[in-house]
This record gives C-alpha cells, sequence and structure tokens, in this order.
C-alpha cells in the first residue's frame, strides 16, 4: 500500500507584498505552474532586445520528470546539484536524469559579469591567455553539480538548498562607456524557495515553497547562485572534491608587453609625433 498524507494539510496563501505561498503536498506543482506562467508572460511581451527567458537554480537533487522537462526547454537554463556518488544505483539515476536534458540550451556566462572573464580549464590548470586571445562564448550545461562526492560512510558538506532564480536575458550594443560592444546580461524577476528538492518522491512529502518579486531578495539570490556556478563541475565529474570548471585565467605578461609596444601602437606614433 503507498502511503500518503491527507490534503487536509494542503494551504495556499497570498502575502500583502505580492508573495505566493503553498504548504502541503506536491509545492513542486506550484513550482511547475510559476515556470510555465513566467515564460508565456514573457514571451507575449516580445520586446525587441530580449534573448528569452533564463533561468538559474540549487537543489539537492532533481528528478521529478516536469521539472527536467521546464529546465530541458527553457531558452537559457542552468540548475545545479549536489555531487552525487557513484554507485551503480547513482550512475543509473544519473544516466536518466542526463538523458532528460539532453540537447538544452544551457546558460551562456557572459550574461552574468562576474562570470564573464573566467575561462574553462585545461586539463586542471588556468589557460594563458594572450593579446590576441578570443573571448570564448562559454554556455554551461542545464544541469551541472557542486561539492564533494561521499565515498565511504565519511559525511561531507552538501549543496542543500531548494531555490530557482527567473529572468529574462537581454541584448544591448553599447557597453558602459557608450562604445560599440554586443553586450548580453541577465534581468531577475522573480524568486522561489522551498524545502522541497526537486524529485518525484518530494510531491507525496509535507514541505512548502514560495515565490517571491522582492528584489532585494532576488539581488542576494542572484548573488548566491552566481557562486555557485561559479565553482560548478559537470554533472558527473571524476572529482571527489570541489574542482570548479571555471577558473580565472592567467597571462603571458611578455606578449602583452610586446604587443603594447609594437610598432603602429598609438601611444608610440603619438610619443614620435610629439618629439617633431
Amino acid at each position: 500500500m503507498s502511503l500518503s498524507f491527507s490534503h487536509q494539510f494542503n494551504v495556499q496563501a497570498n502575502t500583502a507584498q505580492g508573495a505566493a505561498a503553498q504548504f502541503g503536498t506536491n509545492v513542486l506543482a506550484g513550482l511547475v505552474g510559476g515556470i510555465d506562467t513566467f515564460r508565456s508572460e514573457l514571451e507575449q511581451q516580445r520586446r525587441s532586445r530580449s534573448l528569452g527567458a533564463g533561468m538559474l537554480g540549487a537543489f539537492l537533487w532533481v528528478d521529478d520528470t516536469e521539472l527536467l522537462r521546464r529546465i530541458a526547454e527553457f531558452p537559457s537554463a542552468c540548475v545545479v546539484v549536489s555531487k552525487q556518488p557513484r554507485s551503480p544505483r547513482s550512475l543509473e539515476k544519473l544516466r536518466k536524469v542526463a538523458d532528460a536534458v539532453q540537447g538544452a540550451a544551457g546558460f551562456p556566462t557572459r550574461a552574468l559579469p562576474d562570470l564573464e572573464g573566467l575561462r574553462l580549464h585545461e586539463d586542471g590548470a588556468a589557460p594563458v591567455l594572450g593579446p590576441g586571445s578570443a573571448s570564448p562564448d562559454i554556455r554551461l550545461s542545464a544541469l551541472r553539480s557542486l561539492g564533494y562526492r561521499r565515498v565511504g560512510d565519511h559525511l561531507v558538506p552538501i549543496l542543500h538548498t531548494k531555490m530557482l532564480l527567473l529572468g529574462e536575458l537581454w541584448w544591448h550594443d553599447e557597453d558602459a562607456l557608450g562604445g560599440a560592444a554586443d553586450v548580453i546580461g541577465f534581468s531577475p524577476s522573480r524568486l522561489w524557495l522551498g524545502s522541497a528538492n526537486g524529485t518525484e518522491s518530494s510531491r507525496r512529502s509535507l514541505e512548502f515553497g514560495l515565490w517571491t518579486r522582492d528584489p532585494d531578495l532576488m539581488k542576494a539570490a542572484q548573488k548566491f547562485l552566481v557562486e555557485v556556478v561559479s565553482q560548478s563541475e559537470e554533472l558527473d565529474p571524476g572529482s571527489d572534491t570541489l574542482a570548479p570548471d571555471l577558473v580565472e585565467p592567467d597571462y603571458d605578461d611578455e606578449e602583452m608587453r610586446e604587443a603594447l609596444t609594437a610598432p603602429g601602437d598609438s601611444s608610440t606614433e603619438d610619443s614620435h609625433e610629439d618629439d617633431a
């Protein structure tokens, strides 16, 4: 017999500030419904510089079919989960989840200023950049992992948050100083906080979930989530410890100096003109 809680536990409320809260069973229905509502409203607005909806999230684990489908179909999404063990059962779970988001668009790092200057490591080492190094267009996978892998009976710290931040990616043709540039960014719009993991089993448990548009909460959540993303790895990395895929690059100082002093450099030409 399948055990369950009574629907008498289920309570919904809306605060004076416009936050929507849900208590009881199946709070993931409120999460999935909120995702659908946000995306539908954004697509109806049809702003000329919009690049579509964006999603950042962090959960202990995600395997709910409906939630995985929303992540996979989102124009830009990156959701980070706690690093999973590599037992046969866990590997089978990872395979199913990876298959569910195969082909997802992921999330562009240059839409988040704190990630824009980072690069993917090269065999564990920071890449060395010179004056001719191109700025890569890095799109992080839709599902990633963070932290330490439990090996044996030794407990490790884990990513235990349950949160999802939705917003809009946008494009602009000017930088902060008014110069011509290809700039993209992310503006948060609403935040979901709850107790439920993104799992099918959580739908049967007593949980809570809250949608809010509080600007201070969204700002803090984005700062936290960007740090989570910056320290993340692929869904099933080889490392058992914290080993981020994104790193601060090194720079070839000698090549940089040569580029600055090469013939044709504007500062050198100006100096010659002054001497004349």
